[in-house]
């Protein structure tokens, strides 16, 4: 039985960068990516907007330049639910000291007023060696986490791949996608059997967009956490 957890975002911010050291056919590095999130009240939204766009911003995009990380975003989830995360940030790097240094950054300015007034917090700490990085602008993150059989973690990710990656690799090179990836924990806070499909759509009609994915019965199915059949 496999629990999911759907979200779906929109991309306030985003950079995603690839240098030409890191090849894009497999097998391909690791990257790990730190992701910080928040349930701010509905009434300190705008307030911590302001603050992420004052005081994070500022630091991804200088470590990005520098080489530190290879990508950053902030966030704030379109489907909102009564116990879910609001707002959020993540960034990026092939190493957990670069990671850390944005983190190190941050936190010289202290807690923001933002962040005071969220009533829950959580960060999550992943890895990915099975990804690709498109062009175009990013507008929404879509991310479904998994709870696989805990003794065959490893074969479900293999059927994600074999299922999932032929149609996402296509949508990138079409342009209709910018980014996806299947991650896994690096610092377990789930069952350790997760593994997370991320994907990055160029528009928020993946119908039109062709952003569907082929299932073995031959069918078009639209929304992999839900496999809607359209047509």
């Amino acid at each position: 039985m496999k629990k999911r957890i759907a979200g779906l975002l929109v991309m306030v911010l985003a950079v995603m960068l690839v240098p030409a050291a890191l090849p894009q056919m497999e097998p391909t590095p690791v990257v790990y990516t730190y992701v910080s999130q928040f349930q701010v009240p509905r009434a300190h939204w705008a307030a911590y907007s302001e603050d992420t766009e004052k005081t994070v911003v500022p630091i991804v995009e200088k470590l990005t330049a520098e080489g530190t990380i290879l990508s950053w975003s902030t966030f704030e989830q379109v489907i909102h639910t009564a116990d879910g995360y609001t707002h959020g940030a993540a960034w990026s790097s092939t190493s957990i000291s670069g990671l850390m240094k944005v983190l190190d950054e941050i936190r010289k300015g202290g807690p923001r007023p933002g962040q005071i007034a969220a009533t829950k917090h959580e960060d999550l700490l992943m890895q990915t060696s099975m990804y690709r990085v498109g062009s175009g602008t990013p507008t929404y993150l879509r991310v479904v986490c998994s709870s696989a059989k805990a003794d065959k973690p490893g074969e479900y990710a293999a059927t994600l791949k074999k299922l999932l990656v032929p149609t996402f690799e296509e949508q990138v090179k079409k342009g209709v996608a910018t980014y996806y990836s299947v991650d896994e924990q690096y610092v377990n806070t789930a069952p350790p059997s997760t593994r997370c499909v991320v994907n990055i759509p160029t528009t928020w009609r993946p119908w039109k967009s062709g952003f569907c994915v082929s299932r073995p019965c031959g069918k078009r199915w639209c929304d992999t956490s839900r496999c809607s059949r359209k047509g």
